[in-house]
């Protein structure tokens, strides 16, 4: 009897759901999502490329999900969803690292929580329902 602790499709759309929020959120309001994140308001003056580039990075985040959720729907194979999920883990921890590395390299005073608890989290359900 094999033992299966999440099916594929599950997985994927987990990580396609979340995303898919996260995605939107950074879409609709990129000021509060900012402020969210960041605890604080920008400078005017730099207001409207920050909330550019919030929306930008937010597309990255919709095309995850887009590429989870039609996947959990349409492909067939166990052996191909685990791929798509290993391959959802590593571009997700990339992403926390994208997002830790400005504080190491000292252009910001502190780590967003929210990533790095949201992130971590999504790339555990992606490898868990990728290999157990």
């Amino acid at each position: 009897v094999e033992f299966q602790i999440m099916d594929e499709a599950i997985a994927m759309q987990i990580v396609g759901a979340v995303t898919l929020l996260i995605g939107l959120r950074m879409n609709i309001d990129p000021k509060g999502f900012n402020e969210d994140i960041f605890g604080k308001e920008a400078p005017e003056v730099a207001l409207g490329e920050m909330n550019a580039m919030r929306m930008a990075i937010g597309g990255g985040v919709l095309a995850v999900s887009a590429i989870n959720l039609i996947c959990s729907f349409t492909m067939d194979y166990a052996s191909s969803m685990a791929a798509l999920l290993t391959a959802s883990a590593v571009g997700l921890a990339l992403f926390c690292f994208t997002i830790i590395a400005p504080y190491l390299r000292g252009d910001t005073e502190a780590i967003p929580k929210l990533p790095m608890i949201v992130l971590p989290i999504l790339v555990a359900v992606s490898l868990v329902g990728a290999y157990v």
